[in-house]
C-alpha cells in the first residue's frame, strides 16, 4: 500500500481528518520505534500517556495499545512532529486532566482508581465533543486543524500509533501480503478488516 493510500485508510479509520503532523510523519515514513529527537514529557505524563493509550486500546483477545508500543508513539509524535500549537493543546490537555482528578477525586490522574480515570477519560472526551473544527472534514483535505481538543489528540495518535504498528498490522487486523486469489469475501468469514 502507497503512503498517501494508508494516511486515507487510517482517516477513516479514525473517522476525522487526520492532523498535520500526523500526514507529514506518515509522507516522511515515520517508524513509531525510532529514538524521540526533543523529549517534552516528564516521567509523570509519560505514564499518564501510558494508561490513557490502554483506555482507548486495550487488551482484549488481540493486543492493546502497551503491547504495540503506542505510548512512544504518542511522545514521539507530540516531541518531535507537532507543532507548537499541537504540542501545547495536547500538553495542556494532561494538566486539565490532572487538576480534574485533583479537584473531583483528591488524587492525581495516575494515583486515581481505574473508575475515576475512566470518569476523568470520560470528561475530557465531554470536553472536546462540542469543538467544530473551521477545516474540511475530507481525510485528505489540504486545509489543516491543529486546534482539534486534547481527547481527538490523544485518540488519533493512539488509533495511528496502533495500527501503523507491526502487532497492530499483523495481529488486530489480518495480514496477508500475497493472497493469492482474488474473490469477494464475507466479512463474516475473516471477522476483521484487513491489512495491506
Amino acid at each position: 500500500m502507497k503512503r498517501r493510500e494508508l494516511i486515507q485508510h487510517l482517516g477513516l479509520i479514525t473517522g476525522a481528518a487526520l492532523s498535520p503532523s500526523v500526514v507529514q510523519a506518515m509522507i516522511n515514513g515515520i517508524d513509531g520505534r525510532v529514538t524521540i529527537q526533543n523529549p517534552v514529557l516528564s516521567d509523570s505524563q509519560r505514564a499518564t500517556c501510558s494508561v490513557l493509550a490502554e483506555m482507548v486500546i486495550p487488551r482484549t483477545d488481540t493486543p492493546g495499545a502497551l503491547d504495540a508500543g503506542v505510548p512512544h508513539f504518542i511522545e514521539l509524535m507530540v516531541s518531535d512532529w507537532y507543532t507548537p500549537t499541537e504540542r501545547q493543546i495536547f500538553l495542556d490537555g494532561l494538566a486539565t486532566l490532572d487538576s480534574h482528578c485533583q479537584t473531583q477525586f483528591g488524587n492525581p490522574f495516575l494515583s486515581c482508581t481505574e473508575e475515576n480515570q475512566i470518569a476523568a477519560l470520560t470528561h475530557m472526551e465531554t470536553l472536546g465533543a462540542d469543538y467544530k473544527s473551521q477545516t474540511s472534514a475530507a481525510p485528505m483535505s489540504k486545509e489543516v486543524d491543529e486546534n482539534v481538543p486534547f481527547f481527538g489528540k490523544l485518540k488519533e495518535l493512539t488509533v495511528i500509533g496502533y495500527y501503523t504498528s507491526e502487532v497492530g498490522a499483523k495481529q488486530e487486523l489480518i495480514y496477508q501480503p500475497m493472497p493469492m486469489e482474488y474473490r469477494d469475501i464475507d466479512f463474516r468469514e475473516v471477522g476483521r478488516q484487513w491489512s495491506s
